[in-house]
């Protein structure tokens, strides 16, 4: 019940927010960009090492990388680094909202691309995806509030034809960062 009341506020928040807040978003192809912004769920026990594979390959391609993650606990054992954080039930308030120096911390950073790798929503990425400051945004589609410029709908992600079980092929964080990478690598703008 919690869960569907923090969606729909969420919602409501969100509708408000992107309604009286101007954004100046632009296409960003993957050569272009120079600093990302990585939203994640963490697993718990903190380790990511999907997350931590992706975020050696956009900086060994010369990108600037920033990560933030939620896990769903009370307390953390991950320091927190400028570039690398997980945030937890203690820096969220009741609602799952992030606390309000989290929100000031995004808003005066800049990011060229934002890639959110959640593929279930997350409430409180949610939040940050939205408050963050990015010229171009992208991640999976979760809710109908148009928080990204690029949106990936995996419900009709097809099975793989040597496989009969759907759970076989789950779409996960590695699978989701391919995907938008390929097509941020392919799109072609007259810019």
């Amino acid at each position: 019940m919690l869960k569907k009341i923090n969606t729909y506020l969420f919602n409501k928040r969100a509708r408000n927010y992107l309604s009286s807040t101007p954004r100046e978003h632009r296409f960003v192809n993957y050569e272009k960009a120079k600093t990302v912004l990585l939203l994640f769920e963490s697993d718990a026990s903190e380790q990511n090492p999907k997350v931590r594979s992706i975020i050696n390959q956009l900086q060994q391609d010369g990108k600037k990388v920033t990560a933030w993650g939620f896990v769903d606990k009370k307390e953390i054992e991950t320091a927190i680094y400028p570039d690398f954080r997980i945030l937890h039930h203690k820096q969220t308030d009741f609602f799952h909202r992030p606390l309000e120096s989290y929100k000031t911390e995004l808003q005066y950073a800049a990011f060229d691309l934002l890639i959110d790798l959640t593929v279930k929503p997350v409430v409180p990425l949610l939040y940050l995806a939205m408050y963050a400051v990015a010229s171009f945004k992208t991640g999976l589609r979760k809710t109908e509030i148009p928080l990204y410029d690029f949106v990936l709908d995996m419900e009709s992600k097809p099975v793989q034809p040597d496989s009969s079980d759907p759970l076989e092929n789950p779409v996960d964080e590695t699978y989701l960062y391919n995907q938008i990478i390929f097509y941020l690598k392919n799109i072609q703008t007259t810019d």
